[in-house]
């Protein structure tokens, strides 16, 4: 009989954590886009929580969906990209209903982005025109909750520390990608 390992049967069920993990971020993207409809300042500490748990299950379902040794493609893992920007503008959604920022100037961004991603497809695109709306949760949790903004600053040193190689890495390949324009 087999011994069983824990590494081994990660390895072999890679690419279903993976999807798993982006199914999960999904799930936090939509409690996220609850408390846009509940539109409460005091959520604010949730909201972040739950932002930090979704960028958390992205850095390991990446890892995970790159571990597979089938190098299998699935729908949930085509949809990884499409659910990160789902919870950028989801949180976007929550500052607007909650007023931490004005109404009209980002909920047009918000529409703008929308519909230029839609005509210019390429993700670097894309991840540039989400990058402001990204550190919306770190800027506005150390001016309301500033507890949670460095624990998101502890957060992101974490994830650099542990992930420096892949962070190089795309940054790299997004870089090249705006040059090539």
């Amino acid at each position: 009989m087999k011994e069983w390992n824990l590494r081994e049967w990660a390895v072999e069920n890679a690419k279903t954590i993976a999807d798993m993990l982006t199914g999960v971020r999904f799930f936090l993207t939509l409690l996220i886009l609850l408390c846009a409809l509940l539109a409460e300042r005091s959520l604010l500490p949730l909201v972040v929580c739950l932002t930090l748990l979704g960028w958390t299950t992205d850095v390991i379902d990446g890892k995970m969906a790159r571990m597979d040794p089938r190098g299998r493609s699935t729908l949930v893992g085509e949809l990884d990209f499409v659910t990160d920007m789902s919870m950028v503008y989801a949180g976007l959604l929550y500052f607007i209903t909650a007023d931490f920022v004005p109404f009209w100037p980002f909920f047009s961004y918000m529409v703008y982005a929308g519909l230029s991603a839609v005509v210019w497809t390429k993700k670097s695109f894309i991840m540039a025109q989400a990058a402001p709306i990204a550190a919306m949760p770190i800027i506005f949790s150390f001016l309301h909750a500033p507890a949670w903004g460095w624990m998101f600053i502890g957060w992101i040193l974490l994830a650099l520390a542990f992930n420096w190689k892949r962070f190089t890495q795309v940054i790299g390949n997004f870089v090249r990608d705006v040059g090539e324009g």
